[in-house]
């Protein structure tokens, strides 16, 4: 059996990687309107998670009420790897036992969602997240693979060319340990959106199976 010895809180707890593997996955959604097309790819995951009768948690940060905002109070607690938000202590539970990450999201300004950089800013915390080391940062998290589905009014193209897809798989995902990140991405431009649309969802079925 082996085990990893890591820091939380300030409390030394183990993981049991163990035998067995896990197979759970967590969908991470990050839009706030039930109408947008976001959340059509959020039913279409759904969907295909329990035909495949996979384990699945779903994170909601809108619906959460999930707070992006790093205040004073969890400033104080960044630098010891702390937080006091329940969401936060909470998110880190669901994310010790989780298996493969699903990240849907819209990009912004070429960038995450706040609510989304949020989450990462004050979930992914040193001592459960990642350890810095004399050569820079080495990722703690057992999640072997994340999945982004992205819109955007730009093509995909263009995020490349601006480093979004390379700064989420190296530093956002990459930071904490997910080695193995693949992304597809719906651009709002696209023609005929109906159909083009209904095409993705069934691209994104496909996806989510791989």
């Amino acid at each position: 059996m082996k085990v990893k010895r890591i820091m939380k809180w300030n409390i030394n707890y183990k993981i049991d990687y163990g035998k067995k593997e896990r197979k759970v996955k967590t969908v991470i959604f990050s839009h706030p309107w039930n109408g947008s097309f976001n959340k059509a790819i959020l039913d279409k995951v759904v969907e295909n998670l329990e035909k495949t009768k996979e384990k699945y948690t779903i994170i909601d940060l809108n619906k959460d009420g999930f707070n992006p905002v790093m205040t004073e109070k969890d400033l104080e607690l960044y630098s010891q790897g702390k937080s006091a938000d329940p969401l936060v202590l909470k998110y880190q539970e669901i994310l010790k036992n989780t298996d493969e990450l699903i990240l849907i999201f819209p990009i912004w300004w070429m960038s995450l969602p706040a609510i989304l950089k949020g989450f990462l800013d004050k979930v992914m915390l040193r001592g459960f997240a990642y350890e810095s080391g004399k050569y820079g940062i080495k990722g703690l998290l057992p999640i072997k693979s994340a999945k982004m589905i992205t819109t955007a009014e730009a093509p995909k193209f263009l995020l490349n060319i601006m480093g979004f897809g390379m700064t989420m798989r190296k530093a956002n995902l990459g930071g904490v340990g997910i080695k193995n990140t693949k992304w597809i991405h719906y651009s709002l431009r696209a023609k005929g959106k109906a159909e083009d649309r209904k095409k993705f969802l069934e691209k994104v079925g496909e996806f989510v199976s791989e």
